[in-house]
Parts: C-alpha cells; sequence; structure tokens
C-alpha cells in the first residue's frame, strides 16, 4: 500500500522505558508493513524519543548491518529482516496470548505486549505458538508469519458497500478503541458508507473514520 499518512500523528507506544534494538526493528517492520516506507522521523514520533536519539541508534544499526538509509528512508538488509521477522511473529502470538488469557482489552494488546516478545523468543515462543493452537493472525488480523501476504483492500480506495474487516495495519490504538466500540473485528461484516468522508457500520453502531488517513489502515475484502 502506497504511503498516504504524511499528516498522521503517530501515536507513542510508551514513553517510559528506554528503547533496545528490537523496538527499533519492530517499528521500522511496522511502517514498512504499513506504509512501504519508513524514516527516522517516523521511528523516532512511534518510540517517543528525539530525531537525534534516533538518528544516532538507526546508525548504529546500519554499522551492524541490519538497516540501509536510501536518502531519508529507512530500510532492511537480508540480515535486518532476518532478524525481525521472528521478532514481528513472537510480538503478534503475545498479543493472542495476551488477548485470550490475560484479558487485555483487544485495542491495548499491541502496546501491552512490547516486552513479551523478548520473553517468549525461541523455543518458549514456538511452545506458547502451540499451545495457543497455531493462530494464523494476531487479534488485529495481522499474520503471525509476518511474510505472508493477507488479502484485503484498503477501506480508504472503495466505495459504498458490504464488506468484511480482513485486518487493521499500523496498530494505532485511538483507531482500534473506535472500531472495539462497534465490534469492527477482523471477520465481522460491515458497511462502508462514502456518501460523506468514510463512515463504518455495524449491527452495534458506527464510526466515522477521520482523520481521513486512517481510511488507510483498515483492509476489507
Amino acid at each position: 500500500m502506497a504511503r498516504t499518512l504524511g499528516k498522521l500523528n503517530f501515536p507513542v507506544l510508551n514513553k517510559v522505558r528506554l528503547r533496545n534494538k528490537e523496538d527499533y526493528l519492530l517499528v521500522t517492520w511496522e511502517f514498512l508493513e504499513s506504509f512501504e516506507s519508513a524514516s527516522e522521523r517516523d521511528i523516532a514520533s512511534r518510540l517517543g524519543i528525539t530525531a537525534a536519539t534516533a538518528s544516532q541508534y538507526i546508525s548504529a544499526l546500519v554499522e551492524e548491518g541490519l538497516l540501509n538509509r536510501e536518502g531519508r528512508s529507512i530500510l532492511f538488509t537480508p540480515s535486518g529482516k532476518k532478524m525481525t521477522v521472528p521478532l514481528v511473529r513472537m510480538h503478534r502470538v503475545s498479543e493472542v496470548f495476551a488477548y485470550r488469557f490475560l484479558e487485555v482489552p483487544w485495542e491495548d494488546s499491541h502496546v501491552s505486549v512490547m516486552e513479551l516478545e523478548h520473553l517468549f523468543y525461541g523455543e518458549k515462543g514456538e511452545t506458547l505458538f502451540k499451545n495457543l493452537g497455531r493462530p494464523s493472525t494476531c487479534p488485529h488480523g495481522n499474520p503471525t508469519n509476518p511474510v505472508e501476504r493477507v488479502p484485503g483492500i484498503s477501506a480508504s480506495l472503495l466505495q459504498t458497500g458490504n464488506y468484511k474487516v480482513s485486518r487493521v495495519v499500523f496498530e494505532d490504538r485511538d483507531l482500534l478503541k473506535k472500531l472495539a466500540s462497534v465490534e469492527a473485528y477482523p471477520g465481522r461484516e460491515v458497511i462502508l458508507d462514502t456518501s460523506d468522508g468514510v463512515t463504518l457500520k455495524t449491527e452495534i453502531g458506527e464510526i466515522k473514520l477521520f482523520p481521513a488517513e486512517t481510511q488507510a489502515l483498515i483492509l476489507v475484502k
């Protein structure tokens, strides 16, 4: 999906703890998967750090051979992608665990497990994955096999009609909370009304997808 969200203010994941290598890699993946681009400014904003701090750490990851700079864009090297795929996988498996067994609200599960993917990495993570019934997606519809392509079209590209929610890319808590308020979870039938902006309707109620850029975060089929 081409990037269309230049005006969107990306919510900070967590302002409390110091950031580590895995956080940078996970957030870079998040941007590249959702928008096909990532910049130092984006990464800094999402992690709640200064641009100077992000630039310094990203430089270290470039030196380590995990990231590349192409102009203002940040990209993975093959080694960086190889390291990040299992991190993303365990993050999403951890979301399933938190949502199902810790009763973490659907809209909070992404942020709440920013530490758990480290705990469950490796053999423990695979055991957790097996005991959860080998879920194919996280609670927001994003694949636990991060390189898998999940079908779906951006809500911003569609006309009025009946659809089914496929996934919510770039898990913005504010948007997730709105979707949860009308139970517009992955797999649920929804109506998109594009007669005046984009309104998403379910049997529970309706929400206006505003600002308009957030429409691109919801994929339907």
